[in-house]
């Protein structure tokens, strides 16, 4: 009498699936990451494009310059930070700000102007004028600072004191002008995986900045 004996093998197709299965979901959570972070690299730069051209474009003026119109220089300066960094679009809600600092440094010290002003000059706090400024000039606001928020929104602070400032220079350089644009952006996050947010805030909180010298800033005899 002939015995037969059958052995139950596992199925080689189906322990496949499942292994192509567990790794597509790694690749799929690592391709979501590469495509959330490229996003937020390139807002990024876009950001860090618009302070380095702002301080740039302003390091040549005199922010002392008497003029009819207050504040002239700030927005003069802001306005060439926001018309850099399109398409970014800052969010007052967020606490999206443009910062904008000149100081006179001494071997010891510094002083931060406008005067009255410890956190530096804020969009947020001036955007009125602003928008007044360049109706007047008849320019358009640009989209990186339009949009509903921005007249009631609370003004950002500096993350640079006046002695952070006198610190950076080498002790005993000659008294320098200084010009520092930040901008506070946060960026919202685009895929918004519950598997990245459960990690990572959104929005992601960036900050850039630019010190320039300011030749018209330099400390003189008689206080400007």
């Amino acid at each position: 009498m002939k015995h037969f004996v059958f052995r139950i093998r596992g199925d080689p197709h189906g322990q496949s699936f499942v292994e192509l299965a567990l790794v597509l979901l790694i690749l799929a959570l690592l391709l979501a990451g590469v495509v959330e972070f490229g996003y937020l690299l390139n807002n990024y730069l876009h950001v860090l494009d618009g302070a380095r051209e702002a301080a740039r474009y302003s390091s040549s003026s005199d922010p002392f310059f008497i003029s009819p119109v207050v504040d002239e220089f700030y927005y003069i300066t802001a306005l060439k930070a926001a018309q850099t960094m399109s398409p970014i679009r800052l969010g007052p809600a967020n606490g999206d700000d443009i910062l904008i600092s000149i100081f006179s440094v001494t071997d010891s010290s510094a002083v931060r102007f406008p005067s009255g002003a410890p956190n530096g000059w804020s969009l947020c706090a001036h955007y009125a004028g602003f928008t007044t400024y360049l109706a007047s000039k008849g320019t358009s606001v640009p989209d990186a600072v339009s949009g509903p928020g921005w007249g009631s929104c609370t003004a950002g602070a500096s993350h640079f004191s006046a002695s952070d400032i006198a610190s950076r220079l080498v002790s005993g350089t000659p008294a320098a002008g200084v010009l520092l644009v930040e901008i506070l952006y946060k960026y919202p996050q685009l895929l918004k995986l519950p598997v990245l947010t459960s990690v990572v805030p959104d929005p992601i909180p960036l900050y850039v900045y630019t010190i320039m010298p300011n030749a018209a800033a330099e400390p003189t005899p008689t206080p400007h």
